[in-house]
């Protein structure tokens, strides 16, 4: 009875695992990010979202009633292809508009500028 059960050692070490699986998947990521060489993209703003990211505690939360705003952009290439989703910071999100064209700079999959075409 003292020792702990073993479906019990089993959950930590498969939590452990998933755990460092997700850091090293991310060191990876940025890795392969800050190797990467700007690229220019014409692209169309296809949709734009803000949500809340709660990162806090439920009791923190309920006395903290701010939360974090994530930002994402959807672009069209006008060339083809998929459609590219990218995390934005707060200032590059409000200068976006559904629908304005223009030329959109990535490094990897992060977000470097967007750049909006005169319209005619």
């Amino acid at each position: 009875m003292n020792k702990p059960p073993m479906i019990f050692i089993l959950f930590v070490l498969v939590i452990a695992i998933f755990a460092t699986r997700q850091y090293f998947q991310q060191r990876r990521t940025n890795a392969d990010n800050d190797a990467a060489p700007p690229r220019s993209v014409s692209v169309e703003v296809t949709a734009k979202r803000e949500y809340l990211s709660p990162n806090r505690r439920s009791r923190q939360r309920e006395h903290i009633p701010v939360e974090d705003k994530k930002y994402e952009g959807y672009f069209k290439p006008l060339s083809g292809g998929s459609e590219i989703k990218l995390q934005l910071d707060e200032t590059a999100y409000n200068t976006l508009a559904k629908g304005q064209k223009g030329e959109l700079t990535v490094k990897g999959t992060r977000f470097v500028s967007f750049t909006a075409q005169d319209a005619p």
